[in-house]
Order: C-alpha cells, then sequence, then structure tokens
C-alpha cells in the first residue's frame, strides 16, 4: 500500500487580539446627533377668545392626525388666516418648530414655505405670491404636505433625455444613466411606488460623470431640510419620482449622495409611529388648553 504525504495544516489564530491592526481602515463617518421632542416654552398669558379659538382648530388637527394615521385620508388643510393677532401667536407659540422645513416655487413666481411643527405631522404652510405678499396660511396635517408630491411631479418630465456624450472623461455616467432611466420607467408605471437607490458615494465616478448625470437628471422646485439625524438636504430634480437625497455632518461634509427614485424619500415623511406619537401629545396639549393654564 503507498503512502501519501499531506502537508501540514496552517494554524490560524482567531479571536480578538489575534489579528494585525489595520490603522488604514475607512468607513463613513456618522452624524453624532440627534433631535428628540422638545416640547415649546410655556406660552405667554393668552385671551380666552385667543385660547378657544386655538384649542377648536388643534382639536380639528386631532381628529385629522387620527385620520391620516389610519389611511382615512391622506391629508387635512386647517386655515388660519381667520384667527386674529393673538390666536396666531398663541398657537405659534405652543406648536414651536420641528425638524423639517421646505420651500417649493409655484409656477408663476409664487411660494410655498413650510415648516414642520414640534409636532411630527402638523405643518405650517404659508403661500406667497411672486411679490412676497401672503396668499394663504394654515395648518396641514400628512405625513407629508401635499404640494411637495404635487409639485415634484408637475415640473418633473416622465423620461429621461441623455445629454451630448463628451469625448473624454466619462467613467460610470452611461451605466449609471441606463440604470435610472430604467427605475424611472418603472416608478411611472407604479406611480412611484417602491424605492431603487442609486449611490454616488460608495462607487467610483469622475467630476465629468457627475456633471453629465446633473445635465440629465435637471433640478425640480422643491427643496427640503431635515436635521433629525444630522443633516440631510433632499431636492426634487427635473425628472418625475427622481429625488437627490444628501446627507451631511456638522462641518457641512457630505457623508451620502444619493438619488431616490420613489414618489417621495422616507426621510421627510412622518411614519406611522410619529403619527401617534403626536396624537398622544397633541391631547396633551389639548388637555393644557381646556385648563385654560395660558
Amino acid at each position: 500500500m503507498s503512502r501519501h504525504t499531506f502537508p501540514p495544516i496552517p494554524v490560524v489564530a482567531l479571536g480578538p487580539g489575534s489579528q494585525p491592526a489595520d490603522v488604514n481602515l475607512n468607513w463613513l463617518p456618522l452624524p453624532n446627533a440627534v433631535d428628540t421632542f422638545s416640547a415649546p416654552p410655556p406660552a405667554a398669558p393668552a385671551s380666552n377668545a385667543a385660547r378657544e379659538a386655538v384649542l377648536a382648530l388643534l382639536t380639528q388637527a386631532a381628529q385629522a392626525v387620527q385620520d391620516v394615521a389610519r389611511a382615512r385620508a391622506d391629508t387635512a388643510l386647517l386655515p388660519v388666516q381667520g384667527l386674529d393677532h393673538g390666536a396666531q401667536a398663541l398657537l405659534a407659540q405652543v406648536m414651536g418648530e420641528g425638524e423639517v422645513a421646505a420651500q417649493i416655487s409655484l409656477p408663476g413666481g409664487g411660494a410655498l414655505q413650510i415648516q414642520e411643527t414640534v409636532y411630527t405631522g402638523i405643518w405650517r404652510v404659508l403661500e406667497s405670491d411672486a411679490a412676497g405678499r401672503l396668499r394663504a396660511d394654515h395648518l396641514e396635517v400628512a405625513r407629508v404636505p401635499a404640494a411637495v408630491v404635487r409639485e415634484a411631479q408637475r415640473a418633473g418630465a416622465a423620461r429621461a433625455q441623455l445629454p451630448p456624450q463628451p469625448e473624454a472623461g466619462l467613467m460610470n455616467a452611461p451605466a449609471i444613466a441606463s440604470e435610472v432611466i430604467a427605475a424611472q420607467e418603472a416608478a411611472v408605471v407604479s406611480d412611484g411606488a417602491g424605492c431603487h437607490v442609486v449611490n454616488f458615494t460608495l462607487q467610483p465616478v469622475t467630476q465629468e460623470d457627475m456633471a453629465w448625470l446633473d445635465r440629465m437628471i435637471g433640478g425640480g422646485p422643491v427643496g427640503i431640510f431635515s436635521r433629525g439625524y444630522g443633516k440631510c438636504v433632499v431636492t426634487s430634480t427635473g425628472l418625475r419620482h427622481v429625488w437627490r437625497v444628501r446627507y451631511f455632518d456638522g462641518m457641512n461634509k457630505t457623508l451620502l449622495d444619493t438619488l431616490e427614485i420613489t414618489r417621495v424619500p422616507v426621510a421627510v415623511q412622518a411614519a406611522a409611529e410619529d403619527l401617534a406619537d403626536t396624537l398622544e401629545r397633541l391631547r396633551e396639549l389639548l388637555a393644557w388648553l381646556e385648563r385654560g393654564d395660558v
């Protein structure tokens, strides 16, 4: 019987401390701050009329939050312009400012300025005309204000057009463009259902790639800023259902740069848990107003 000599099996050390430390490890830095709910400071003394007006408005808002949370409605508008100065001042005081703000350019030169309140899913929406005069003022209860989706879709083309390709400098732009076009076509058919993400940060792209893709994608009328966890800037593009989503650290250095091909990015929407929390806190505010503690 022949004998075979087997090579020795190498012994590999395992466990903590067994491997050499790699001082060149690189990873995406993470934000180190997060905003949490903070109730607005106690309101200054208000008249009974102002308190009753705000109580009535926020009672409607509480019902609207329930309807949106249970999918009985997508949005509800509650006019603010009819309130007198005292009631408007009290409303601004008790609602405060949340972590998401948006600005939308309207056809004809008008604009919408939107500020989320500290009660997630309740937004203050101001509409001005081309001369900057206030045209409408209301609270909107919604996961995301209706105008964000409406105006982004109105201005967005249903299909991308490839810009002329320069002779040199492109590396991955043509392949990325093909991915965006295919994903957008699917999103248009499904009215933005699902979410396809194109991540510029984690793949090699040249400056020429980004300039070429920027020309293809174009700019849109909607800009949204969120400071819930780090800084997030979301802008609509010239393509329907295509959004540019960028995250920044405290020094405004880009952490993540993506395209999200969807109806509206999750980062700017109020989640079901947010609405449930809003309803609980809003009921506490209503009880406080009913007691007349203002």
